[in-house]
């Protein structure tokens, strides 16, 4: 197991007198100077558990001796209004409280946000998303503040066992595995949106339905196999699985190639002799393309459900990924279902107001905002079950091909570029696809994911 050590945080002498301070006094318990209660594991009495109903009504207890508090909050452009919205309904609240908090949102996709916290955390935001995998980078980086001991148990009460796995960790210094972020979405995954003009329930079957219609139309059908978010679905639907050596700092894979060759010779055959297969960026084409009709068919994730509703409108069909023939056998392809967390910068020098507003971030009342506006299916237990998404279409695709998806959880950083680069040789109809040239690129892929 990774030696995480917890390093002494720049927080102010103020917050440490404060956070010792309030816990003796009806509030949560906080004895460390991490703006986070010592952990269960580390031998200090249990925190004494805490709402966010509490934390709203009691400045004392979100927030500390902090005051005059300046945040900068990362989020992605597509959600970027409403979360200004909900940062300012945050410090509206405490405003009445007799507390000044002044919150800049800036625009940073999930994707690079480990990426650029890692780079320069002082600079970074103190209260940012990020998607599940980048979590062990995180968190053995020692980029992140532990979740305060006295939100856990509401958190994992109300979250999917799935979104909630995805924030434990343990280091050196824990005697059980304690999560580092606060989960946000439970739908990091995606589905097929298709045009029901132009392809039956039927044809979205299978991979071969898919594609004898686009050849027949004339029209494009986009899977982004070059990006390892989807390439991965090559060797998952052959069977491979992810592991991580005991130190961390390896992938293990579980891959058969005769397995995984086998379906990556059937996308070769179906898609790399077709013009209208496209391995393109489908968050930069496939609305477009729905628009101007050049597309019928794409895959894609949760986040362009809204775009492709208004491109579509009542045209909007969306279901599970389809099969592909694999040796004959219809294949139910398998992909990477993830969650988006929010995680609270360790350089942070407003940790307690920085819990508090992550922990309001992630609340149902902010989960159920963000579905309802901008279509993001929610991490929280009570909202996954409601009508919100048993009655949205998209979302319930998506949900469903969870069933058919490995976890996006401990992969380090390595694994992502190797298999798209696989992916896009797959179905590149440049290149040779002959068994000795298959062979070479898989073994590439390996090479280069597993090498240290």
């Amino acid at each position: 197991m990774f030696k995480y050590t917890k390093r002494i945080l720049g927080v102010s002498l103020a917050s440490l007198i404060a956070v010792s301070a309030f816990a003796g006094c009806g509030g949560s318990g906080e004895s460390t100077g991490s703006g986070s209660e010592a952990p269960a594991s580390s031998g200090a009495p249990a925190a004494k558990q805490v709402t966010i109903d509490d934390i709203m009504a009691d400045a004392k207890l979100a927030m500390g001796d902090e005051d005059d508090v300046k945040l900068k909050v990362w989020g992605p452009q597509e959600s970027l209004e409403l979360l200004k919205k909900q940062c300012d309904d945050f410090a509206e609240n405490f405003k009445k409280l007799g507390k000044k908090i002044t919150i800049e949102c800036v625009a940073q996709g999930e994707s690079d946000a480990s990426t650029n916290v890692k780079t320069d955390p002082k600079k970074a935001a103190d209260v940012f998303g990020f998607a599940s995998d980048q979590g062990l980078d995180l968190f053995k980086g020692n980029y992140v503040l532990p979740v305060r001991a006295s939100f856990t148990d509401a958190i994992k009460a109300e979250t999917l066992e799935g979104a909630y796995s995805t924030v434990l960790f343990k280091g050196a210094d824990d005697d059980a595995e304690i999560p580092y972020a606060y989960p946000e979405t439970g739908d990091n995954g995606y589905a097929l949106f298709y045009d029901k003009r132009a392809l039956t329930d039927e044809d979205v079957k299978s991979m071969e339905g898919i594609m004898k219609v686009c050849n027949d139309k004339k029209k494009k059908f986009a899977f982004n196999l070059g990006d390892g978010f989807y390439g991965c679905v090559i060797p998952f639907t052959g069977g491979g699985t992810l592991g991580l050596s005991d130190d961390m700092t390896v992938m293990k894979l579980n891959y058969d190639y005769d397995k995984i060759n086998a379906v990556a010779k059937a996308f070769a055959d179906l898609c790399s002799t077709s013009n209208y297969f496209k391995d393109e960026n489908v968050n930069q084409t496939l609305v477009s393309g729905f628009k101007n009709g050049t597309h019928i068919a794409g895959v894609v994730g949760s986040w362009k459900i809204k775009d492709i509703e208004k491109a579509l409108g009542e045209n909007m069909g969306v279901v599970k990924l389809p099969t592909i023939k694999v040796d004959g056998e219809d294949k139910q392809l398998t992909s990477i279902f993830g969650y988006k967390n929010i995680g609270v910068n360790a350089k942070t020098q407003y940790p307690i107001t920085s819990q508090s507003l992550a922990l309001y971030l992630t609340s149902e009342k902010a989960q159920k905002e963000r579905c309802e506006e901008i279509g993001w299916g929610p991490a929280n237990k009570k909202l996954a079950e409601s009508e919100l998404v048993t009655e949205n279409v998209a979302l319930n695709a998506i949900y469903e091909q969870q069933k058919y998806s490995l976890p996006q959880i401990n992969i380090l950083t390595a694994w992502w570029t190797p298999t798209g680069t696989y992916g896009a040789y797959v179905v590149n109809p440049d290149k040779n696809h002959d068994d000795k040239s298959m062979k070479e690129a898989y073994d590439n892929m390996v090479e280069n994911i597993t090498m240290q």
